[in-house]
């Protein structure tokens, strides 16, 4: 399995029509256990990041800004509002916009950034602030616009080479690793070439999605997104008190 795990090149390849629901089930819960475990032993790395940024560089604390922001999102939706955000509208919509379009599939990329445009929406003053009542609507607009640009720019057949795909599948994946950065804003400019090693869990979660989407099927790598965040947040809902 490893193997295949690190053979991204490979990845448009591996889907095998012929494994049954079981196979895929073992995989999944195979794939969660690699993250779970490397969380555990990326933890003592987050304490030396934050030992580097606050004692040797004397940055504030982006584990703190972390909580900070949490406790806001609790704050601004209640605290089952977030948790459905985190635990199931987030994943949906990270996996739409990282994971859909690399069927490399005119209406699927389209798609995807439609679903950009709907996360791009929580950093446009005027947007984000907005009670969900106005703010689901705005936010159905904007995918809509983005949709249909998209499949009237595109052409109909998109068909890049292996060298193109294995490019695309690799920045998709680094891509949805360093947005994670912004769970610790507002960014420290001075800090800028750390906050990566601050994502390390997301950029391995992103790699690893990003083989379960092509190995099982787009809807196993949300359904895998979706069991991480949710054991997450039960975990810091926990230990935070949110």
């Amino acid at each position: 399995m490893f193997q295949k795990i690190c053979a991204i090149g490979s990845y448009p390849r591996l889907s095998d029509h012929h494994r049954n629901f079981r196979q895929k089930l073992v995989l999944l819960f195979s794939i969660y256990g690699i993250i779970f475990l490397f969380n555990i032993l990326n933890a003592p790395l987050l304490y030396l990041w934050e030992y580097v940024v606050i004692h040797l560089l004397h940055y504030k604390s982006p584990v703190s800004q972390y909580k900070i922001t949490m406790h806001s999102l609790f704050a601004k939706y209640g605290y089952w509002k977030a948790v459905l955000y985190i635990s199931l509208l987030g994943p949906f919509i990270e996996e739409m916009i990282f994971r859909l379009s690399l069927s490399f599939k005119r209406k699927h990329i389209a798609a995807a950034f439609g679903f950009a445009l709907v996360l791009l929406a929580r950093v446009i003053p005027g947007i984000r602030d907005q009670d969900l009542a106005l703010g689901i609507p705005i936010r159905i607009v904007l995918f809509a616009a983005g949709y249909f640009a998209f499949v009237k720019v595109l052409p109909q057949n998109i068909s890049p080479n292996k060298r193109a795909q294995t490019f695309i599948i690799v920045a998709s994946i680094i891509t949805f690793g360093l947005l994670h950065t912004l769970n610790y804003a507002p960014l420290q400019l001075g800090i800028l070439f750390i906050y990566p090693l601050y994502v390390l869990p997301q950029l391995v979660m992103g790699w690893l999605l990003t083989y379960v989407r092509f190995r099982n099927g787009f809807f196993w790598g949300i359904a895998l997104h979706i069991m991480i965040n949710s054991v997450i947040i039960i975990i810091q809902s926990v230990y935070q008190h949110y």
